[in-house]
């Protein structure tokens, strides 16, 4: 009887040790991708914004030894970027690609971007950013939209492509019609160039090229190559008309919602993420364009750019007041 009795002890007691491990070993799993980040895109896993989202993901994944799980939508999976502010705003998704010329329809700030050669290059872009336009524009996106901004992707210069001709001064574009992103500005410039500008959401251009239903459209070279835009158009001129940021936008409620030490991960991801991309397409940008003339495109450099700064001159104080004197005044010291 008394073995009996110090068996069922020993047992008991072994029982309760390995529960107790179990239990260890239930919340350990349990903390493993409690928090979900679904991220979208509407480019394919070769542009370098993608890129970048993939490197997000490591970062985050690893310094937050994978309680948090990102989840990468590309190739317009969830839609465009249209779609995705509205999807965060609604907290269906967490984070997204948004394109500033889409922004600009939400909040008219962000319509500086698409001003025509108000950027001298990447570095100076960068640096007005740095000097506080960062700040400033990320606490007017928050306040009109409720999206928070973890980093800026900046694009290479964007250039005119087409299957009709090569543009080498303004009077090239006449009645070229031309696929813009939805920016009433971009809209404007094409028109004072003298082309019919056809605003079209990123997934509807290839078909758009395709069908003819514009000759061209403009975009940093990258995307032409990585959407193989080059299988229908045939010139590409390097007008560098606009550099325009995209940024990895977040559902700012979500982000509140979630711990510290997470949200400093994601904000320093967000920020590494960006230099991430914007150095990929600085670097890419020769090679790339040695590409596209081997695949068959002609691609024409424009040393003289006055013919179409002097026909776009007029939207500057056209939009002056609606964007905010002291934001286009910081490109201009």
């Amino acid at each position: 009887m008394k073995k009996t009795v110090v068996f069922l002890l020993v047992l008991a007691l072994l029982s309760s040790v390995l529960f107790a491990q179990g239990g260890k070993e239930a919340s350990a799993a349990d903390a493993k991708g409690q928090y979900v980040i679904k991220m979208a895109t509407p480019s394919n896993p070769t542009d370098n914004c993608v890129k970048a989202f993939f490197e997000f993901e490591k970062i985050v994944e690893e310094r937050t030894n994978g309680r948090v799980d990102v989840q990468v939508f590309h190739s317009a999976q969830l839609g465009a970027h249209r779609d995705y502010i509205e999807q965060m705003q609604m907290g269906s998704l967490q984070a997204a690609e948004i394109n500033t010329a889409v922004l600009s329809g939400f909040d008219s700030k962000f319509m500086v971007f698409d001003l025509p050669y108000l950027s001298k290059n990447v570095e100076h872009l960068q640096k007005v950013l740095a000097d506080g336009l960062d700040a400033k524009l990320s606490a007017s996106l928050e306040e009109s939209t409720g999206l928070k901004i973890l980093g800026w992707m900046i694009r290479s210069p964007r250039n005119i492509y087409n299957s009709r001709n090569p543009i080498n001064t303004a009077a090239d574009f006449k009645g070229m019609k031309i696929r813009v992103m939805e920016s009433p500005i971009m809209t404007r410039t094409f028109e004072l160039l003298g082309a019919v500008p056809v605003p079209l959401s990123a997934a509807e251009r290839y078909m758009a090229l395709q069908t003819g239903v514009v000759d061209g459209a403009e975009n940093s070279v990258g995307i032409i190559l990585s959407e193989k835009e080059y299988e229908v158009t045939k010139y590409v001129s390097l007008t560098a008309h606009n550099i325009t940021p995209n940024i990895i936008a977040f559902d700012k409620k979500y982000f509140d919602k979630l711990p510290a030490d997470i949200q400093k991960v994601l904000v320093d991801a967000g920020k590494e993420a960006g230099a991430f991309a914007t150095k990929l397409d600085s670097d890419s940008q020769n090679d790339t364009l040695a590409k596209l003339t081997e695949l068959g495109m002609k691609v024409n450099d424009i040393t003289d750019k006055s013919t179409f700064i002097a026909a776009v001159s007029p939207i500057y104080s056209q939009y002056r007041n609606e964007i905010g004197g002291d934001i286009i005044d910081a490109f201009l010291k």
